[in-house]
């Protein structure tokens, strides 16, 4: 009798963990996140925002605790063209879009992305750099951002290279973190030394 008694509470037990656990798991669970596995994250984020994900990076992208995902999207939505800047967090299990950047001009092919870390931020921020995918033999552009996903800022920069027209360099008004700022002027200076900074954008379109 007291075997049989043990057999039953066993069995019963048994049943509670089955029941238990198939209730905590659902369809929408994730695996485990490598943060440091890129392709992971591509395809964790492809399941979120759709299939034209070109790169994701997992780190500390704002001052909240716990590591996000900031994934970038190359869209050729109608006659909108270029790059967004997707933040995912994980919430209950699930990854959820907690910022989007609208459309902007650039391309992923050719380009440089990674992210990047200032002194004066607590979080890393993650850098673009076009590079020569808009240049030419007669000249062209390049588009630069810093995406500050804590702040929800882009910070933007534009070498613009016109044929018989000095080489120009505007950066947006919003850029007034001095490191950000000094950060664009060197970089485009190793390559175009003689650049002058200008106050105005322009479109070569």
């Amino acid at each position: 009798m007291l075997s049989n008694k043990i057999f039953k509470y066993s069995l019963l037990v048994s049943i509670v963990v089955l029941v238990s656990s198939c209730g905590d798991k659902g369809d929408d669970d994730l695996p485990r996140i490598d943060f440091e596995n890129k392709l992971q994250l591509m395809e964790l984020s492809k399941k979120v925002i759709g299939n034209d994900v070109v790169s994701a990076f997992g780190g500390f992208f704002d001052d909240t605790p716990g590591k996000k995902i900031a994934a970038v999207i190359e869209t050729d939505e109608n006659i909108d063209w270029g790059i967004k800047f997707v933040l995912l967090e994980l919430q209950k299990g699930r990854l959820e879009t907690i910022y989007q950047s609208r459309i902007l001009p650039g391309s992923h092919r050719e380009s440089f992305l990674d992210k990047i870390k200032f002194p004066s931020f607590v979080y890393e921020l993650l850098y673009y750099n076009s590079q020569a995918y808009f240049i030419g033999s007669g000249g062209g552009e390049i588009y630069s951002y810093i995406v500050d996903f804590g702040n929800k800022e882009i910070y933007y920069a534009h070498l613009i290279n016109e044929a018989r027209k000095p080489i120009s360099l505007f950066i947006s008004a919003n850029t007034t973190n001095k490191d950000i700022k000094n950060f664009f002027i060197q970089i485009f200076r190793k390559d175009y030394p003689g650049l002058k900074l200008t106050d105005q954008d322009v479109s070569l379109e």
